[in-house]
């Protein structure tokens, strides 16, 4: 891909840019973090008001733009709206986790299931499609990451805690931190 193409990527929509991303463009990924990156700053701040680690919930927001590209179909929503719903579940999920229950959640969060209008993810089409995507952006993500860091990757996208994750693989809880910091700076780049 040249350079010349990424100077001038503003000009292409969400959809056209998640098309590009599946067809292999990943340099393209980083421009959509950085359109996204303002909302889910935004989002964070309001879960990290209680306490919570902003860096981790910002983690969470670029971990659902990979998921959103990965299985986006435009049917039904727009990328915009898709992809924001994905950063607002992840956020609430982290946060369930660190808390352990559903309280105290900004009202503003919660989204009742019935307005929510999700594109069909299981017909064959839909489903070859995403797993050709996550093939190849998993072939991407792995050529990045040390073996290491690759399994506390894995581990994390499984929901275990930082705690789960060392017990898993051996490992202290803080190389497990050091592993994920390690992670967001790869992906950043």
């Amino acid at each position: 891909m040249q350079n010349n193409s990424l100077d001038n990527a503003n000009k292409y929509s969400d959809s056209e840019l998640v098309a590009l991303i599946n067809k292999g463009e990943y340099a393209y990924f980083q421009l959509l973090i950085n359109r996204y990156m303002p909302y889910i700053i935004s989002l964070a701040s309001r879960y990290s008001a209680g306490g919570f680690d902003t860096d981790d919930f910002i983690q969470e927001g670029v971990v659902a733009i990979f998921s959103a590209v990965k299985v986006f179909n435009g049917e039904k929503a727009s990328f915009k709206t898709f992809v924001k719903l994905c950063i607002k579940r992840a956020m609430y999920s982290a946060f369930l986790r660190a808390t352990g229950s559903a309280k105290h959640v900004p009202d503003d969060l919660i989204l009742p299931i019935d307005d929510v209008d999700i594109a069909d993810a299981n017909s064959p089409e839909t489903i070859l499609i995403a797993k050709e995507s996550y093939t190849d952006l998993e072939k991407d993500i792995k050529k990045q990451l040390s073996k290491l860091e690759y399994q506390v990757l894995c581990e994390f996208l499984l929901g275990k805690s930082y705690a789960q994750i060392a017990d898993a693989l051996s490992l202290s809880t803080k190389s497990v931190d050091n592993a994920l910091k390690r992670i967001r700076q790869k992906i950043k780049q």
